[in-house]
């Protein structure tokens, strides 16, 4: 398991000479899977490695059998935000954990938001999905928000009222 933003600007290598370095991956959140790599290549513009394309994830650097022409189609916009089964808001994604040899989305690391500031702190999650809506957002268990619940004097409510 690799962190996405470990692997940013590592060195795309395709017939033995390096081609550019890797800009971004592209997710299918819903479906837990990269899309593409896409690669800048300096002066030369963008490139694009599928997953079948990939052929080792090594420690610095990636090794691909070809690359692609960029077309922005391959480029998918991810939501960054993250919401309980409940609707509420939870906070916001900040990295994803890839399985370097099937470049599987495994988890999603999740800055929460609102939460008191003692217990701000990123969290991994294994267990999400993604909305039915156009958004995108991503849905996780709503015993994540428990926090966002206080008692005072026998009386339960939540600490940020909408």
């Amino acid at each position: 398991m690799i962190r996405m933003s470990a692997l940013r600007n590592d060195p795309v290598i395709c017939c033995n000479r390096q081609i550019g370095l890797l800009q971004s991956i592209s997710l299918d959140a819903a479906r837990k899977r990269v899309n593409a790599l896409v690669v800048a290549c300096g002066i030369r513009g963008k490139r694009v490695v599928l997953p079948q394309q990939v052929s080792a994830i090594a420690d610095g650097f990636i090794l691909a059998d070809r690359v692609e022409r960029y077309a922005r189609d391959r480029e998918t916009a991810v939501s960054p935000f993250v919401r309980d089964t409940t609707g509420l808001l939870a906070g916001c994604v900040t990295d994803y954990a890839i399985d370097e040899r099937t470049l599987r989305v495994l988890a999603v690391e999740i800055m929460p938001g609102y939460w008191p500031a003692r217990s701000r702190r990123r969290i991994w999650v294994y267990a999400y999905r993604s909305a039915d809506g156009e958004n995108g957002d991503l849905i996780v268990p709503a015993s994540l928000g428990s926090e966002l619940m206080f008692s005072r004097g026998g009386e339960t409510r939540c600490a940020y009222p909408p």
